[in-house]
């Protein structure tokens, strides 16, 4: 089958991710799914498990996003197999939740959710550039990185959180990413085919906060995959989760 567009998802092995797959797949058909994960037993699972409700768009591919090697060759992938990529999920992300933060957390938090979208968006632009259709990019963020809550004290992010001997490189990496999306956002401003967003998916219950979060990873889907999906006059350059615009 020739699918109209080819959407690619980082961390999609499990949580948010697998979730975001799943919907992504199941609800738009003509989207073939490229599922990516670093450990490729645990993708291929992850897959496996979505293709056996029936949805067969969907396929694993091995992709570290801390490793060059390994971007480069799911680049090259795409490019002999598919030869574009219409829609790019930076979703893979993770969190140090407790105790003091040593130097290297501190890099390890930033290097994954800062460094490696940056360079795996890089690495696939030139095959966004191919696209015939809208372009899109979304960025998965966290309303912990947003300025202006964080400074507003009748927010529950003012005090929540506020240690560095807690979330500080998690909730330091976010207003990274934030700034590191803008300035895609205005690179491509004056290009319409390009959409360029972030998103909230909210506080689920993933592996990323040991299962804590308040909602089912099956909700922070929601918003991942309705700006995956935009079309001509989707928006571009916007913050928000399900339910609307966050504060940057």
């Amino acid at each position: 089958m020739a699918y109209t567009h080819i959407a690619l998802i980082t961390g999609a092995n499990q949580g948010i991710g697998f979730e975001t797959a799943k919907k992504l797949a199941e609800e738009h058909g003509d989207y073939h799914v490229i599922m990516t994960g670093r450990r490729k037993e645990a993708i291929e699972e992850a897959a496996a498990k979505i293709a056996a409700t029936g949805t067969k768009n969907v396929e694993p591919l091995v992709l570290d996003v801390r490793s060059d090697e390994s971007i480069d060759a799911a680049v090259k992938y795409l490019e002999q197999k598919y030869g574009r990529l219409d829609v790019l999920i930076n979703n893979a992300g993770i969190a140090y939740p407790g105790g003091p933060a040593s130097r290297q957390i501190w890099l390890d938090v930033l290097d994954t959710n800062v460094v490696s979208v940056a360079l795996i968006t890089d690495a696939f632009i030139q095959l966004l550039e191919k696209s015939q259709v809208t372009k899109r990019i979304v960025n998965v963020s966290s309303n912990m990185s947003s300025i202006t809550m964080k400074l507003d004290p009748a927010s529950h992010t003012h005090k929540l959180l506020t240690s560095t001997k807690e979330y500080g490189p998690y909730t330091s990496s976010k207003p990274a990413l934030n700034m590191l999306t803008a300035h895609y956002v205005t690179r491509y401003m004056d290009d319409p085919t390009w959409k360029i967003n972030i998103t909230c998916p909210g506080y689920c219950a993933t592996n990323i906060n040991s299962f804590a979060g308040t909602l089912d990873s099956a909700v922070g889907a929601i918003n991942s995959v309705r700006l995956a999906t935009l079309g001509p006059d989707g928006p571009t350059g916007t913050f928000t989760d399900k339910d609307g615009p966050i504060d940057w």
